[in-house]
């Protein structure tokens, strides 16, 4: 019996020890990030890499030199602006959309974020094994692409871009839910080499 007990006492502890260090789904290690489109009044829709947070429109105008995504809403068939849910950058040139004095139309300083689609095939479960700042990401960027590039539009779960910012960091991010009109929203995960 006593055999019995030892073999528990030090057996139990190293069992538990090894089944907390598994990774879970949730870990620190994933970005996930959410942005609403210009109308949703509580989700912001801009989005600063370096500080890793969502900005409202005001905040963002006070912090431009930091913003590198901007999303938005926009179908128009009026005249073909049909982008749905998108995601840009303050220096896309994106006009019309933003109102009020903190517009990123007025704003002084407009980071432009490149998108491109992935230079290489890359599957979803392949996104999920990269690790963040992973060495492989920047080559996913198509470098070769000089048009289209200056926003991700139509987005839809499963879909799967590159990025690179004005300050040479690339990432992946891959949609996984996205809620269409001026009030709706995205959730990305997002994986960077900087």
């Amino acid at each position: 019996m006593k055999t019995i007990i030892k073999v528990l006492f030090f057996c139990l502890p190293a069992l538990l020890l090894v089944s907390s260090c598994e990774k879970e789904d949730n870990s620190p290690d994933k970005l996930i990030v959410t942005m609403g489109a210009q109308a949703n009044t509580t989700i912001g829709a801009f989005y600063s890499i370096g500080q890793n947070k969502v900005f409202t429109q005001d905040l963002a105008a006070a912090n431009q030199d930091t913003i590198n995504l901007l999303c938005f809403y926009e179908h128009d068939t009026v005249n073909n602006y049909i982008n749905d849910i998108c995601l840009a950058s303050p220096g896309s040139g994106i006009r019309g959309v933003f109102t009020g004095e903190t517009s990123t139309e007025n704003w002084a300083v407009k980071q432009l974020t490149t998108f491109t689609a992935p230079a290489t095939e890359i599957t979803v479960a392949q996104f999920d094994a990269l690790e963040q700042n992973d060495a492989v990401i920047p080559s996913y960027y198509n470098s070769t692409q000089t048009s289209g590039i200056k926003k991700a539009k139509l987005l839809k779960a499963g879909d799967i871009y590159a990025i690179k910012t004005h300050d040479n960091i690339y990432g992946l991010f891959k949609v996984i839910t996205v809620v269409e009109g001026a009030d709706g929203y995205v959730e990305f995960e997002l994986k960077l080499k900087k």
